[in-house]
């Protein structure tokens, strides 16, 4: 059969170097964890930075927000006219065709 075998290592040792090896990893595991914690931080200040912009930018922009009803309305007053203008050309001009058809006097 087989013969057992010996193990020259003392059972101290073994679990001397076992909690060295665990030591190690915990400090690389660490050192990886502040790594990224610091990654984290910074993309969340420039995160927080450009919220920021951007809220300055929208309320620099409140009030031109603001004003657009009232330049939907004078939109609308402008539009109004152009038909005034409109009608009042087409009249103009129809009443000066009429004059001329009629000898282009101003006999009644």
């Amino acid at each position: 059969m087989t013969e057992p075998t010996t193990v020259t290592y003392s059972i101290a040792e073994v679990l001397k170097r076992i909690e060295d090896k665990l030591d190690r990893m915990d400090e690389k595991f660490e050192g990886k964890l502040d790594t990224l914690q610091k990654d984290v931080n910074q993309k969340l200040d420039k995160q927080s930075e450009e919220i920021t912009t951007i809220k300055a930018t929208l309320q620099a922009q409140q009030p031109l927000i603001q004003k657009i009803p009232d330049l939907a309305e004078k939109v609308g007053e402008l539009k109004n006219w152009r038909q005034i203008v409109i009608i009042a050309v087409t009249a103009l001009i129809s009443g000066s065709i009429t004059w001329v058809i009629r000898g282009g006097t101003f006999k009644p």
